[in-house]
């Protein structure tokens, strides 16, 4: 019994930080109709931010967040202005294409700035766990956890509490409806991309601290943000939560039963299994909006 709420805990607590990178692709999808592919290697570039920030000054990744998330934000609106905008406006596949071209491009500079040697973020907490009822919750997790929750819930806020996230889910059900009612649905369109960039910037940082990372891994993040979103679907930050900790609690139990090699194939197994069967998710909306 043990054991089982030992799994439960990890899994969901993993779910929650794999839930900031489904996010971010959801909310670009679910407003644009935009495949982010540039998303994992963004969530990348965000460990090695933190890294950077932990190793050169000192600053836990939490904290660090605090300068990610306005970096990511503005580096995400710029790119939706200079490279998205134009391409898009003829079809949701060409800028597809040009993302793709981003991720190469991206993934590139980060090789020739970072190399591609392993690298962790070796935080005082990383060694650290709290027992409870003989349950080992690591301090990273529950820290890195916490941090999934607050960033997650000032999203979910400003998408359902705020005249802009009105405003943007507007967007995301009509575009040429809400531009008759005045909206500037370009503008939207930047923020929509700075929201989602910041997130994956945030998951880096979170995932920095629990695992080892490389530019190799942004494929491995870039799949995973497809099985938080084909599970959970696209209806915001609920249903990312969805996708999120069904990926978190497959990982968990998996780890137990498998090898720890053949747990990201039978993930991706998972996606592979969702894209045939993915009708509109099995989180709380089931339609293509936020």
């Amino acid at each position: 019994m043990t054991t089982f709420f030992q799994v439960l805990v990890t899994g969901i607590l993993l779910g929650l930080i794999y839930t900031l990178i489904g996010a971010g692709l959801a909310i670009v999808l679910g407003v644009l109709r935009i495949v982010n592919l540039a998303q994992g290697i963004l969530v990348v570039i965000g460990s090695f931010l933190a890294f950077d920030l932990f190793t050169r000054w000192g600053i836990d990744p939490v904290l660090s967040v605090l300068v990610i998330i306005p970096v990511f934000f503005v580096a995400g609106a710029l790119g939706e202005v200079l490279l998205v905008r134009v391409p898009a406006r003829d079809s949701p596949d060409r800028a597809m294409l040009v993302l793709f071209g981003v991720l190469m491009v991206a993934e590139a500079v980060a090789t020739l700035g970072w190399t591609t040697d392993s690298r962790s973020i070796n935080v005082g907490y990383a060694n650290g766990s709290i027992v409870l009822g003989g349950v080992v919750i690591p301090e990273d997790y529950l820290v890195m956890g916490a941090l999934a929750v607050v960033v997650l819930g000032g999203v979910e806020l400003l998408l359902y509490r705020t005249l802009l996230g009105t405003a943007l889910r507007a967007v995301g059900q009509s575009r040429q409806s809400a531009e008759i009612l005045g909206i500037d649905s370009s503008k939207l369109a930047a923020i929509v991309f700075g929201i989602g960039t910041a997130l994956a910037g945030v998951a880096g940082a979170a995932l920095g601290v629990l695992f080892p990372f490389s530019i190799q891994l942004d494929a491995q993040w870039l799949a995973y943000s497809f099985i938080v979103v084909l599970i959970g679907g696209l209806g915001g930050i609920r249903s990312s939560v969805v996708g999120g900790l069904a990926l978190g609690l497959g990982q968990s139990i998996f780890s137990q039963l498998l090898p720890a090699d053949i747990v990201p194939v039978v993930l991706y197994g998972i996606l592979a299994a969702a894209l045939i069967w993915r009708g509109g998710g099995i989180g709380l909306a089931r339609a293509r909006r936020i």
